[in-house]
């Protein structure tokens, strides 16, 4: 059984260095990192059918923020792809409002012109203070090497992000993460969406919105107590 990680928009499967399982999958999304572009529009539609196109049977797919969504769209729309879900800092819907307007900030004013907004909605103050912060450091030459294009199409794409009526509709375990320093996607966000997927588990951790970055052995920990569930939920039917 494999296990999949999606990581969030602008980052690449490097966010999950020391946090995946060993032997998961941790692809770049298209047109992150090493990964081209995709062949035509950017919709969740032709994300979600790329994500499918990477896997051969059931897998533990496990997303944090636009990861967490694609997750959900998996889950929706290719449901014999999935054997269990953990969804972190990602809710059932966008704000397209917001999305839109980041698309157009994106487009406007680069990754540079993004960055310090972007960086201060990702880690707490005490991160991005610390100059040696390996998330920090991670992620900051990674989001200066996007191609704002590439980043704006997604934040476009995330604007059509809206299960609210198809959530209950997911028939397998489920674990929902909130980051309790997440100002993106509050846990709040994130209980709801446990209430709506049934028999979903909500848990909390401390961190800010890419709790990975700050927190991963947290986050880690979560992931292998969520496999461990579902590993019990097989061995019980």
């Amino acid at each position: 059984m494999s296990t999949l990680y999606l990581h969030a928009v602008a980052l690449d499967g490097r966010l999950w260095a020391g946090v995946a399982r060993a032997g998961a999958l941790t692809p770049d999304l298209p047109g992150h990192g090493s990964a081209p572009p995709l062949d035509g529009p950017v919709t969740m539609a032709t994300l979600t059918a790329h994500v499918a196109g990477l896997l051969d049977g059931p897998a533990d797919v496990v997303g944090i923020s636009l990861g967490s969504m694609l997750a959900q769209q998996l889950a929706v729309h290719r449901p014999e792809l999935v054997r269990s879900l953990v969804l972190a800092s990602g809710g059932m819907a966008t704000d397209p409002a917001v999305s839109r307007q980041r698309a157009e900030n994106t487009r406007r004013v680069g990754m540079t012109g993004t960055l310090d907004a972007t960086l201060d909605r990702w880690f707490t103050p005490a991160a991005l203070a610390d100059p040696d912060h390996p998330g920090v450091g991670y992620a900051r030459p990674r989001l200066l090497a996007d191609d704002p294009e590439v980043v704006a199409a997604y934040w476009d794409a995330m604007a059509g992000h809206d299960l609210r009526e198809h959530l209950g509709g997911i028939r397998v375990p489920t674990t929902c993460i909130g980051a309790t320093g997440d100002a993106s996607v509050p846990v709040a966000a994130m209980r709801a969406l446990a209430e709506r997927v049934p028999g979903a588990r909500m848990r909390e951790i401390a961190g800010p919105h890419i709790v990975v970055l700050e927190n991963g052995p947290a986050f880690a920990a979560e992931v292998e107590r969520h496999l461990a569930w579902v590993d019990e939920r097989v061995a019980h039917r």
